[in-house]
C-alpha cells in the first residue's frame, strides 16, 4: 500500500502554485500530511515529541506576544510560561512524576492549560474528564483514569460533594484550582510562594510516540464514557496538519468555545495554536448571545464549530451586524446539510472547513469547501488520492446484527458509489498517524474496534462506527451512526436523513430521532423528540413529513420536548430516549402518534391500543 504522502511525489511541484483555494484538492490534502511528517521528523531528531515543547518554542521565539485572551484579561506567551511552570513545580512537591495521571475536572480557563502544559512538562498524563458529568458517568471516568490526585475547579464542586465518599473511596486526593472559594473536602492550591523556575527537560527527555500526552473521553451517547489514548505524536501530527491544511499562521485570532476537555478544543484548537503562535480567544462555554460580540471584539479570524452549534447561532434573531466580522474560515465537523448554506450565506463565512476525525481513530477525511461544490460532505478523496492510498475504505455492513458482511473468503467487502456502508480506517503501528492507541484499560472496548484479515490475511481495520456513502465525485457522506440506523416495515431508517428531513420544516427548532420497540411488531418504530416554535401545527406538520419522506421513515410517535438533552461536545442524547421508549406512563412529556395522516394526542388508552395489535401502523 503506498501511504498518502506518496501523492505528492505523483504530482508535478507546478501544482502546488497558485491560489491556495485553486491548489487541487487531492494534493492539498497530500501537501498537509507530507508538511505535518516532516515537521513531526524534525522533532523525532531532536527529541523533542513532548507537545509541551511546541508552546516552549514559540515562547523562546515571541515572549511577549498575546497567547491567550479570556473573559478581558490578555496572558503572554512567557505568562503562561511561568504560570505552567509552577504548577510543574507544585506537582513535582507533591510526589507526582513521569508517567503518573492526573485527573482534571476544570472548566475552560487558563488554569486548565497552566495544569495541561505543566503535567506533561514533567512527563506526566491530564485525564480530562467532562466537568458537566455527575454521578455514575463521573465515578466511572474517574476510576478509568487510574489516577490518585483530582485537581477539580473550584468554581465546580457540586458534581463532586454528590459523590465524595466513592471518590475518597477510590482512593483520590482532591485539590481545588482556579477560585478563591475552599471547600472541607479539597486543599485549595495556592501557587503564589512557588517557583517559576524552568522544570528540567530531563523529567520529558526520551518521550516516546506511544507516551500519553492526555486521557480524552468519548462523549458517551451510548453508554458510559471511555477514555481515548492521545498520545504526544498525535497531538503534534494534528497540529502540524491544520496548520498547513488550513493556511493557520501567527496572525490569526482562534475563538475557541468548544470544551478543552475534548479533542476538537484541546487538540483542533490549542495544539493548532501552540504550533503557529497564534493568539487564542478562549470562551468558558458557548453562548449563542455572546459568540458574535466576542469574536468582533475579539478581532477573530478563526472559529471552530462542532454538532448543534451552527444549528443554533442560526435560530438566534437575524442581527444587521450578522457579517460584520472578520473571519475567515468556520472549521469543524458535524455540519449538517440541511444548516450548511443558509450559515454560510447569513454569516458571509468564505471557507467552511468541514472535516471528520475521531479522539481514538486511524483516518481523516477533509472538506475545504469555498463554493457550491460538495456542500454537505464531510470530506473528499479524489480518484488519485484513493488509488495511491487504500487505507480508508467504505465496507458493506449489516443493520440488524451490527456486523460487517464477508465474503465466502471471510474479507469485507467495499461498497460501490453511493452504497452506504460503515468506514473503516487501516491501522499501521508503524506509521504514527495510523498507530490505534486504543482505550485507556479497557482491553474489551479495544478489540471491537479492530476489524482482523478485513481485505487481506493479517491486516487491521478500525471501526469508526460510522455509516458513510462516498459518491462518484469523490465526496463523502454521513450517514449515521451505528445502532442509530433501525429497520421498521423491512426498511432501513437513517436517523440523520429524517432529522435532516424534519429539521427543515420552519416550525421545528431541534428534531432528535430515534427508534423505539413495540410489542408485537418486528423492528424498531420512529420516534421524534421535537422542540418546535408556539406557532407549531401538527397537522400541516404530518403532511409536510408524509410528503418528504418515505412512509416507513416517517415517525409514528412524536415526543414534545421543551428542549434537547445534549452531551457537553453538542451532541444529541439519545439512549435515555430509546430507554423510555414510547409508554406515556414513563415518559412525561406530551406524546403524539401518526393516526392515519395527521398527529393526534398519544396516551394511556392509545398505548394499550397499540401494544394489544388493534392499530394499524
Amino acid at each position: 500500500m503506498v501511504a498518502i504522502p506518496a501523492i505528492a511525489a505523483a504530482i508535478p511541484a507546478a501544482m502546488y502554485l497558485g491560489s491556495k483555494y485553486a491548489i487541487p484538492r487531492d494534493v492539498k490534502l497530500a501537501k498537509g500530511l507530507v508538511n505535518a511528517k516532516i515537521g513531526y521528523k524534525s522533532y523525532e531528531r531532536n527529541d523533542t515529541i513532548n507537545i509541551s515543547y511546541r508552546f516552549e518554542e514559540i515562547c523562546q521565539k515571541h515572549p511577549n506576544r498575546e497567547a491567550l485572551v479570556f473573559e478581558g484579561k490578555s496572558y503572554t506567551f512567557q505568562e503562561i510560561q511561568r504560570e505552567s511552570n509552577r504548577f510543574g513545580n507544585w506537582l513535582l512537591s507533591k510526589g507526582i512524576k513521569r508517567g503518573d495521571i492526573v485527573s482534571l475536572f476544570m472548566q475552560n480557563k487558563p488554569e486548565f492549560l497552566f495544569c495541561w502544559l505543566g503535567l506533561n512538562k514533567i512527563g506526566a498524563t491530564g485525564a480530562f474528564i467532562n466537568h458537566n458529568l455527575a454521578g455514575k458517568p463521573l465515578t466511572h471516568s474517574l476510576r478509568t483514569a487510574t489516577s490518585s490526585v483530582l485537581i477539580m475547579d473550584a468554581e465546580i464542586p457540586t458534581a463532586i460533594e454528590g459523590v465524595l465518599d466513592e471518590i475518597i473511596d477510590m482512593g483520590y486526593t482532591l485539590y481545588s484550582y482556579g477560585g478563591p472559594q475552599q471547600y472541607p473536602f479539597a486543599t485549595p492550591i495556592d501557587l503564589s510562594q512557588v517557583s517559576d523556575v524552568a522544570l528540567p527537560k530531563s523529567l520529558r527527555r526520551k518521550t516516546t510516540a506511544n507516551d500519553i500526552a492526555m486521557l480524552i473521553y468519548t462523549s458517551g451517547t451510548t453508554g458510559l464514557p471511555k477514555a481515548g489514548r492521545f498520545s504526544h505524536s498525535r497531538a503534534n501530527l494534528a497540529g502540524l496538519f491544520w496548520s498547513s491544511f488550513y493556511h493557520f499562521n501567527e496572525k490569526d485570532r482562534l475563538y475557541i468555545a468548544l470544551p478543552l476537555y475534548h479533542s476538537a478544543g484541546a487538540v483542533v484548537g490549542m495544539c493548532v495554536a501552540w504550533i503557529t503562535g497564534a493568539t487564542v480567544v478562549l470562551a468558558r462555554k458557548f453562548s449563542t448571545t455572546s459568540f458574535w460580540d466576542d469574536c468582533r471584539a475579539n478581532r477573530v479570524t478563526v472559529i471552530q464549530y462542532i454538532g448543534e452549534i451552527c444549528r443554533y447561532l442560526l435560530n438566534a434573531p437575524p442581527s444587521p451586524l450578522d457579517k460584520v466580522h472578520s473571519i475567515r474560515i468556520a472549521h469543524g465537523n458535524g455540519m449538517r446539510p440541511d444548516v450548511w448554506n443558509k450559515f454560510r450565506d447569513r454569516f458571509g463565512i468564505p471557507l467552511i472547513g468541514e472535516w471528520y476525525a475521531s479522539t481514538e481513530g486511524t483516518g481523516i477525511l477533509t472538506n475545504y469547501n469555498t463554493g457550491p461544490n460538495g456542500t454537505g460532505a464531510i470530506g473528499y478523496r479524489g480518484s488519485l488520492a484513493r488509488t495511491l492510498d487504500k487505507g480508508l475504505k467504505v465496507a458493506k455492513f449489516d443493520i440488524q446484527t451490527e456486523e460487517l458482511i464477508r465474503d465466502k473468503n471471510g474479507r469485507c467487502i467495499e461498497c460501490a458509489a453511493d452504497e452506504p456502508g460503515e468506514l473503516l480506517t487501516i491501522i499501521d503501528s508503524s506509521d504514527p498517524t495510523r498507530a490505534f492507541q486504543g482505550y485507556h484499560k479497557n482491553a474489551s472496548a479495544n478489540s471491537k474496534k479492530i476489524a482482523a484479515d478485513a481485505f487481506k490475511v493479517g491486516d487491521q481495520y478500525f471501526r469508526t462506527g460510522d455509516i458513510l456513502r462516498r459518491d462518484a465525485d469523490g465526496y463523502f457522506y454521513f450517514g449515521d451512526r451505528v445502532g442509530d440506523t433501525f429497520r421498521w416495515k423491512s426498511e432501513n431508517v437513517s436517523t440523520a436523513e429524517v432529522s435532516e428531513v424534519l429539521s427543515e420544516y420552519p416550525d421545528c427548532i431541534e428534531v432528535n430521532i430515534y427508534g423505539v420497540e413495540i410489542p408485537g411488531h418486528d423492528g424498531r418504530a420512529g420516534m421524534a423528540a421535537i422542540v418546535s416554535k408556539e406557532t407549531m401545527d401538527w397537522d400541516l406538520f404530518a403532511k409536510y413529513a408524509l410528503k418528504n419522506l418515505p412512509k416507513y421513515s416517517v415517525p409514528i410517535f412524536i415526543r414534545k420536548v421543551p428542549h434537547m438533552e445534549i452531551t457537553g461536545t453538542f451532541k444529541q442524547r439519545k439512549v435515555e430516549l430509546v430507554n423510555e421508549g414510547m409508554d406515556p406512563a414513563k415518559i412525561k412529556d406530551d406524546m403524539l402518534w401518526l393516526d392515519g395522516h395527521s398527529y393526534k394526542p398519544f396516551s394511556s388508552a392509545e398505548h394499550v391500543r397499540v401494544i394489544s395489535g388493534k392499530a394499524r401502523l
